[in-house]
């Protein structure tokens, strides 16, 4: 579904009081991978790795100027990095994302209903008011949550449930993809497993493919199998997650599992 080949994402580093570019900081450099249909992968790594920037580029969030891009994401056979928004807006509707922070990524002053809608209205206008509230209506169910929580607002949930309402924004449009920035970790231990196992049977149902990014490594070894490992913008390990966790080739992936107790 997905194959990455030498992307760099760099960003500029202003220098001077008229803000020259002096240089450039190689956030992801020269990261190569792919991602079979249906499977889920893992992307893990400190925090300042690269890993949440490669999740952004693949879904060309960076607008113009602010990062100097290069490489090949092409997403089922077409290289999305040159399209412009016009050509790519289609591809959006295949390729989702779900945030870390539950609260900050919705619209506080929206209830749920606007937004489980907006993305319906954006990518397909042919729907009605009511097929829009039927859709979110749906929707909610999917992820464990009531129909009656269409009219009310992000504060009236807890941060479990907001992530729930998260998750069913990402899925409004029927996607194929979804990249997970590290959807777990601003939750309570309590609540990040309900949500772990809430991804993983939505992904048998609706026959998703993940990306799975984060850096606490029991969840990645629950959910994915297979394991992509970045540090200092590279990727210094790829495998399946027997071979990652069970026989890790790298010494930093080796000091990142005895920091977890691997």
């Amino acid at each position: 579904m997905l194959k990455v080949r030498n992307l760099c994402t760099w960003f500029p580093r202003r220098v001077g009081l008229l803000g020259r570019i002096g240089g450039h900081i190689k956030a992801v450099d020269e990261v190569s991978f792919s991602i079979t249909a249906g499977k889920a992968v893992g992307l893990v790594g400190e925090s300042g790795s690269g890993k949440s920037t490669v999740g952004r580029t693949l879904l060309k969030l960076y607008g113009p100027g602010e990062a100097l891009i290069r490489g090949e994401v092409a997403f089922e056979g077409q290289d999305i990095l040159p399209l412009a928004e016009a050509e790519f807006r289609p591809l959006r509707r295949e390729m989702q994302m779900v945030f870390q922070d539950p609260f900050g990524s919705l619209n506080p002053r929206q209830k749920v209903a606007s937004i489980l809608g907006e993305p319906l209205e954006v990518h397909c206008p042919k729907m009605t008011a009511s097929d829009r509230r039927e859709r979110g209506a749906e929707l909610l169910q999917q992820v464990g949550l009531p129909a009656d929580a269409l009219d009310r607002f992000p504060h009236e949930f807890s941060g479990g449930q907001r992530q729930r309402i998260g998750v069913a924004r990402a899925l409004a449009v029927r996607p194929k993809f979804l990249i997970l920035d590290e959807p777990v970790s601003a939750l309570d231990v309590s609540v990040q497993a309900q949500i772990v196992n809430l991804l993983q049977d939505l992904q048998e149902q609706l026959g998703l493919t993940y990306l799975f990014i984060g850096h606490d490594l029991a969840v990645i070894e629950h959910l994915c199998s297979e394991v992509l490992v970045m540090y200092r913008g590279k990727l210094v390990e790829a495998g399946s997650r027997e071979q990652v966790f069970g026989a890790p080739q790298h010494d930093y992936t080796k000091r990142l599992l005895r920091a977890a107790g691997g």
